[in-house]
């Protein structure tokens, strides 16, 4: 069964630049979760690669700008889908990604983890959408041009967009780009909802129910990204999926625990794959795409439908790349 995974980190390893020693970062085969090698083994018809942009104080400390790291990201990506043109295509929207299903090609979309770079500015969110990019995680931990991100304050919890995230909302609607509600604050995650024309998401995000971490979203939440045509993808991390929040190991079980909750309370058709892999820490009993498998198995042990488990592999995210881009 192929599956789609609506975020990972492993762009992160062309962050640095080489020194003349070492061996320069390969997304073809490496020993991080995510390689094509293990992706095409795995299953997988498409990987949202995240552009994540670490906090501004670190990137100082390295004496780098963010213009310069984003591209050294971008720029390991697009060298390597034209190095292996045979695996992996970049994608754009839902016929490009259909045209490398065909051709047996993985494809690529690319997103940023912390829209920052936008600067507030309508003009650089079109530009990136020029450059390809698709989705954007609104915020990570820190507020922005978007707006506010979780937090175990619940004042601040409740802080929502900027005026220009309003704004933002509209224009991304208009452009085809996916908004990702992962990492927003609850305030922020009522104003997409309230604003959005279209479908959004949360990439990598949990139910709040069976883990009360901030991240996670409420069943409130769910629901009404529910009605909004939205889908949330099931982030692999142990502090999001165990049993509480300090839980250090990330299992088959627990993956199971939220989509079947997610499926009680919103439909099969609201919940999809967001591995959060190469971002993410701890034992993990889906550690790559070798292990996509045990999920499937899981549902169907479950007493899920092939056609559900299908859906929940590939066909919910198809949907938003079909309703969005």
């Amino acid at each position: 069964m192929h599956y789609i995974d609506f975020h990972c980190d492993t762009l992160m390893m062309f962050g640095r630049e080489s020194g003349a020693a070492e061996a320069a970062p390969s997304l073809y085969q490496n020993d991080k979760s995510v390689d094509l090698v293990r992706m095409k083994a795995g299953g997988c018809a498409a990987q949202f690669f995240a552009t994540f942009m670490p906090p501004k104080v670190h990137m100082q400390a390295q004496g780098i700008d963010d213009e310069v790291f984003r591209s050294r990201l971008y720029n390991g990506l697009m060298d390597t889908i034209r190095e292996h043109a045979d695996l992996i295509g970049f994608a754009r929207n839902f016929e490009e990604y259909k045209a490398n299903r065909n051709a047996g090609r993985i494809s690529a979309f690319l997103t940023f983890e912390d829209g920052r770079m936008v600067e507030g500015s309508h003009e650089k969110l079109a530009a990136f959408y020029d450059m390809g990019y698709r989705l954007i995680s609104f915020t990570w931990n820190f507020p922005n041009c978007f707006g506010y991100p979780n937090s175990s304050d619940p004042q601040e919890m409740q802080k929502g967009l900027t005026p220009f995230g309003m704004e933002a909302v509209e224009q991304m609607n208009r452009l085809g780009m996916i908004i990702d509600v992962s990492h927003l604050s609850d305030g922020g995650f009522y104003d997409v909802a309230r604003t959005t024309q279209k479908p959004f998401v949360a990439s990598h995000s949990n139910a709040r129910a069976l883990t009360p971490h901030q991240r996670n979203l409420t069943d409130d939440m769910i629901r009404l990204l529910a009605e909004k045509g939205g889908v949330m993808g099931i982030n692999f991390a142990p502090e999001f999926i165990g049993e509480t929040i300090h839980d250090t190991a990330s299992t088959v079980k627990r993956i199971g625990d939220h989509v079947q909750h997610i499926a009680t309370i919103a439909g099969i058709e609201t919940v999809a794959l967001g591995s959060d892999w190469d971002g993410i820490r701890g034992d993990l009993e889906v550690a790559s795409p070798l292990d996509i498998y045990k999920i499937f198995d899981e549902l169907s042990r479950r007493g899920f439908s092939d056609d559900a488990i299908e859906k929940f592999a590939h066909g919910n995210a198809e949907r938003i790349l079909r309703d969005v881009l």
